[in-house]
């Protein structure tokens, strides 16, 4: 069957009423439409013209768990406390209080939050390193610290790549989430993701970054190359 007629085809089976009730039929758009830009996002980053059978149906089942598995939360009570202003030192201070630390997620794993976390807060605008320093300084990350310990402690969705990084592997693990955060505009929803690495021959992890994403297509290209960790590793 010629590509065009699948095309088509799929449009009128999602259109018709006969085959797929309104709900059915918008959640199938929904999932379909994400794995489309995962796929996108695949071909570029691999640079292939013509995809695995397995590298496409994959994006299909990472989009079907983003729409059904992703963690979610209100930013209210002590996930706002940082709301307002938040200078560097009351973002320190907040860090070393009651963030840094270990926390046990919920498979089970150990996540180091250390010195290197803080750096998280800190955002070089020209390089993008996360080079300490107060120009660097980010409010709106110091303002989200809170979100780090709730995230490890209640996403169950935590998703996996395995890398090399300067010349040695590397697992990094990231937990994703979207957050509702009141304005006085009404509530926003963004995307907020936290990696952690775990290095090999290691068991614990440990936080490298965590910040937010207000664009679904960069969240989406961000979470392609991952796959979700179904139990421990």
């Amino acid at each position: 069957m010629p590509v065009s007629d699948v095309i088509n085809g799929t449009i009128r089976l999602l259109k018709s009423r006969e085959v797929l009730t309104a709900p059915n039929a918008e959640r199938v758009a929904r999932v379909f439409y994400d794995a489309i830009k995962i796929v996108y996002a695949r071909q570029q980053r691999l640079n292939k013209k013509q995809l695995k059978m397995k590298e496409i149906s994959s994006a299909l089942v990472l989009a079907e768990t983003i729409h059904s598995k992703l963690f979610h939360f209100d930013a209210l009570g002590e996930l706002a406390s940082l709301f307002g202003s938040c200078n560097e030192d009351r973002a320190y201070a907040y860090f070393e209080a009651s963030v840094a630390g270990t926390v046990t997620d919920k498979l089970g794993r150990a996540v180091i939050i250390d010195e290197d976390g803080l750096l998280s807060i800190y955002k070089d605008s020209e390089t993008g390193k996360h080079t300490c320093s107060t120009e660097n300084y980010e409010p709106s990350r110091g303002k989200r610290l809170p979100w780090i310990r709730h995230t490890l402690l209640n996403c169950e969705a935590v998703y996996a790549k395995d890398e090399q990084i300067g010349g040695k592997f590397q697992r990094s693990f990231v937990y994703p989430a979207t957050v509702s955060v009141p304005t006085q505009e009404g509530p926003k929803t963004e995307y907020y993701v936290l990696i952690a690495r775990q290095k090999k021959g290691s068991a614990d992890l440990k936080m490298v970054t965590a910040y937010s994403v207000f664009k679904r297509n960069r969240f989406l290209k961000l979470m392609e190359p991952f796959m979700l960790v179904e139990k421990t590793l």
